[in-house]
């Protein structure tokens, strides 16, 4: 006996949704991965087919940690793990300016890695400090903000 499912499919900012409409099956779920992980194809039955690196992307964790100061320098870790190769990520450490945030320093890499960013400052100054994340599709995953007084 086969089983029939209506699901609403949503690709907004970069997410890939699919949300079960009605099914018989009552333990039906939704899930939301990033659209760069959905390959959609046709099948031969003339219907779309959609191959998702969901086991992967499911896995997939990242973030920025708060900056800390250590001696004159402003430090910040930046990392991903269990991502499949192809996932983009840029890590940023960031200082509040009276125009806005200004950019450190930054790294970009595909997969699982984890790196520190890190500033020199001088002493005596303080500003407000902090990092984030930003994969391929544009989602930002920031740290808490930290302020500082350089020494």
């Amino acid at each position: 006996m086969k089983t029939m499912m209506k699901i609403s499919v949503a690709v907004a900012a970069g997410v890939f949704s699919i949300t079960p409409v009605s099914t018989s099956n009552a333990a039906a779920q939704s899930f939301t991965t990033p659209a760069a992980a959905v390959d959609a194809s046709m099948n031969s039955a003339g219907g779309r087919t959609l191959s998702l690196a969901a086991s992967a992307a499911a896995r997939c964790s990242w973030g920025a940690n708060p900056p800390y100061l250590s001696g004159g320098t402003v430090n910040a870790s930046v990392w991903s793990s269990s991502c499949p190769g192809g996932f983009r990520y840029t890590g940023v450490l960031q200082r509040k300016r009276w125009y806005g945030w200004q950019d450190l320093a930054s790294k970009s890499w595909y997969g699982s890695m984890g790196f520190s960013l890190s500033k020199g400052c001088k002493a005596g100054t303080t500003f407000t400090y902090r990092s984030y994340v930003v994969d391929g599709v544009g989602t930002h995953k920031f740290s808490a903000q930290r302020r500082f007084k350089c020494r």
